[in-house]
């Protein structure tokens, strides 16, 4: 795997207590700022895996306090939802595209072309991630009224905009990607 690539399994492909766990030590332990154990705050949905004894503990013992954001909430106040997921996974997807594109793939024998190789998907994952600004999440953190000023002169941020500058382009929609496939048009153009 390329450095800054960490891969973790279950075999139904649910995200467990044990990899909950996991990626608190392996992860969160360890990001910047991590390994000095100040207090810190992490905010994760009401999955039930991140509402286990075993992860409140983990969490307890990193000096940190575990906030659940209440289901049906998350596009309002998680951080990746509001700020970091649309432009991530557009980049993920444009370097997708221009695989595919690129041609010169390998076939299954129905005539398919076969998927990327896990090194490119990784290699894809650390490109789109890099094309998130800080200032971007920085300013997610804001939107979501998780890090704003304690004197109140930040609150209106959550109901501001996005800039025009931190949307991905217009003609980029989600309902435009299949997950199995990637996306279509690509494929077709690429048929």
């Amino acid at each position: 795997m390329p450095a800054g690539i960490i891969v973790r399994a279950q075999a139904k492909g649910w995200r467990e207590t044990e990899l909950v766990v996991d990626w608190l030590k392996v992860v969160w332990g360890r990001r910047r700022g991590g390994l000095r154990k100040r207090r810190n705050m992490l905010v994760l949905d009401a999955f039930r895996g991140h509402l286990t004894e075993p992860v409140k503990k983990q969490v307890k013992a990193m000096n940190g306090d575990l906030v659940i954001i209440p289901g049906g909430m998350t596009s309002q106040l998680q951080v990746l939802d509001v700020v970091v997921n649309k432009p991530f996974k557009y980049h993920l997807r444009k370097r997708y595209t221009e695989w595919l594109l690129a041609g010169n793939h390998a076939l299954t024998p129905s005539g398919k072309i076969q998927k990327p190789a896990v090194r490119w998907l990784c290699e894809w994952i650390l490109q789109a991630w890099a094309d998130v600004s800080p200032e971007s999440i920085v300013n997610g953190f804001k939107k979501c009224c998780i890090s704003n000023a304690m004197d109140g002169s930040e609150d209106d941020v959550m109901w501001e905009e996005e800039e025009p500058g931190d949307a991905q382009p217009e003609n980029v929609s989600d309902e435009s990607y299949d997950s199995e496939s990637g996306p279509s048009n690509a494929e077709d153009a690429a048929q």
